[in-house]
Parts: C-alpha cells; sequence; structure tokens
C-alpha cells in the first residue's frame, strides 16, 4: 500500500480509503449484512488501508456504529475521518437537511465520538455547504474551538466551491477538500484541483467509481430505483449518462489488455491526477476490499493514458 501526506497535517493516508457510505445501508444503499461489512473493515485493515471515511447520515449513524465496533482495538494504528453539517429530523432521505450551525455542530460532534467508540476524531469534515445561512465564520470558530478541546484533530470541507474555501481560510487552516471525482465526473479540475494545489490543501475523492458506473455492470437501459435516480448527485439519467456508457465500454477495453478490472483501472488513473490524496472506494464485503488493492502498484502505459485522455474529452 502506498501513503500520502494529507495536506498540511501529520496524516499519512492510505492512497484508497474505506469508504463506509455502502455499510451504512438505508436510505442510500443495501448490505451484505453487519458480519460482512465489520469482516471487510478487518480485510482492508489487514490489506494496509488506514483510513476510514464515514458520516452520521450514513445508515443514520448506523455506519459510524460499525467502523466504531471493528476500529476499536486498532484505534492507533487508523485514521478516522467523519463529517458534521447533514441533519435529519427523521430517518429518511427527504428529512435530511444541511446544517452546519455552531449548535447543532457541538451536538453532532458528541454523537459521533461515542458511535465511534472514541475521544477523538482524526479528520472532522463539514459534508456540504449550509443552506441555512449559518455564517462560515461560525462554522469555522465552532471548529476551531472543538480542535482545541481535543475532540477532533483536523478540519476538512467536502463539496465546497472555491470562494467557500477561501473564506474558511480567514479564520483556520483546512487539511483537505473531498469532491466527487472520477473519470466520468472532473468539475473538481476547473478550479478547486488547483487552488487545493496551490494552498497544500489534501484532496479527498469521493465517488471514484461514479457510485457503480465504472464497474461496467450497467448499460444505458439501467434504471436506477435509489437515490441515483432521484438527480441528486451525479449523473444516471438521460443524454449524459448515455454518455458515460459509451466511454465506459471504450475505457474498459484499455483495462482488459491491462490485465485489470475497469473498477482497477479507474482508481489507478485517478490516483495519479495531480494533487489528489487518496480515493475513497466503498465496499460491501472483504472481496472488494481485495479487488480495490489491485489498482495500486503498477503504471497505466503512456499510450493507454492518451487514448484514456482522447475517450474521456470526447463531447457529450
Amino acid at each position: 500500500m502506498e501513503y500520502r501526506q494529507l495536506g498540511k497535517s501529520d496524516l499519512n493516508v492510505s492512497v484508497i480509503g474505506y469508504g463506509a457510505w455502502g455499510i451504512g445501508g438505508e436510505p442510500f444503499w443495501s448490505t451484505e449484512g453487519e458480519e460482512n461489512s465489520i469482516r471487510s473493515i478487518e480485510k482492508a485493515i489487514d490489506l494496509g488501508i488506514n483510513f476510514y471515511d464515514t458520516a452520521p447520515v450514513y445508515g443514520f449513524g448506523y455506519s459510524e456504529e460499525l467502523l466504531g465496533k471493528a476500529l476499536q482495538s486498532k484505534r492507533k494504528d487508523v485514521i478516522i475521518a467523519t463529517k458534521c453539517g447533514l441533519v435529519w429530523e427523521k430517518e429518511e432521505l427527504k428529512a435530511i437537511r444541511k446544517r452546519a450551525t455552531g449548535e447543532s455542530i457541538l451536538k453532532e460532534v458528541d454523537l459521533s465520538l461515542k458511535r465511534l467508540c472514541t475521544d477523538y476524531i482524526d479528520l472532522y469534515q463539514v459534508h456540504w455547504p449550509d443552506e441555512e445561512g449559518t455564517p462560515i465564520e461560525e462554522t469555522m470558530k465552532t471548529l476551531l474551538q472543538i480542535q482545541k478541546e481535543g475532540k477532533i484533530r483536523f478540519i476538512g470541507v467536502s463539496n465546497y466551491s472555491v470562494d467557500q474555501m477561501k473564506e474558511s481560510l480567514k479564520y483556520g487552516q483546512l487539511v483537505s477538500l473531498q469532491p466527487m471525482y472520477s473519470m466520468l465526473e472532473r468539475d473538481v479540475e476547473k478550479d478547486r484541483l488547483p487552488f487545493c494545489i496551490e494552498n497544500e490543501i489534501g484532496v479527498i475523492c469521493y465517488s471514484p467509481l461514479a457510485s457503480g458506473v465504472l464497474t461496467g455492470k450497467y448499460d444505458e437501459n439501467t434504471k436506477f430505483e435509489d437515490w441515483r435516480g432521484q438527480g441528486i448527485i451525479g449523473n444516471f439519467t438521460g443524454k449524459v449518462y448515455v454518455s458515460h456508457i459509451r466511454k465506459v465500454r471504450q475505457v474498459e477495453k484499455i483495462a482488459q489488455r491491462n490485465g485489470k478490472t475497469l473498477a482497477q483501472l479507474a482508481i489507478n488513473w485517478l490516483l495519479h491526477q495531480q494533487g489528489v490524496s487518496t480515493a475513497i472506494v466503498g465496499v460491501k464485503s472483504p472481496n472488494q476490499v481485495e479487488q480495490n488493492i489491485g489498482a495500486v502498484g503498477w503504471e497505466i502505459p503512456n499510450n493507454d493514458l492518451k487514448e484514456i485522455s482522447d475517450i474521456l474529452n470526447e463531447r457529450n
């Protein structure tokens, strides 16, 4: 396993991180059961993955609870990243709200610490920009307060724009940005990635497999019945989705001639983009963890990189 320093911190994170969104289950995903979920975490540890990313909203606390149970005995050997800023009035998708008030964060961090069975969080991230008008100053000052208290070690943000990061930096250090980034979702390259490189902010890529599209198991006729069909994040319907599938089929041929799966090629490609610190890959079973590890330790030939670039840059 390869490790990289995360921004201006002393966190050296595995280039493949364990994404714990999937094991949280409803309302986003189905799971393969608690036993398989915990076994997948244990397998990740055995294979050198030290970075574990979760959030309270994943299964309404269940994802954090599973990580707490599985990682408690390994706490000093792992980096736990969780989030704040998404709250819910009841346990359903439509009841989730983006709220990053000081009062809310103070409550959320204590609940996360309890569920994670720990007295500190290595990386605490604002999950989404606040939609209720909370000033970034209030959010950051609260994060700095709980950092001073020792409840969190470092501060990061997720889904923030450049302007929102600039405003945050007025009040304290950010060590990371977590954006959606994959072969098929590259908006971050326009301004956020260059900004992070310039300001030594680590980049934690979520959805590196475009929520499964870059596994090759879907086609243009797939109709998603879960959150992917609701236009929440990503492109899983319409002409853009059809274009994605066309590109996936072409890139998969390159993976095959390299003796790799499409997913392994997609993760490897992402890890070789300048500024990227780690890619958090969602898993549900130990076997999926092993498959993901096959994405590291090899190089994509230059001629294949050129061909991939040409494919990805084709107009929709």
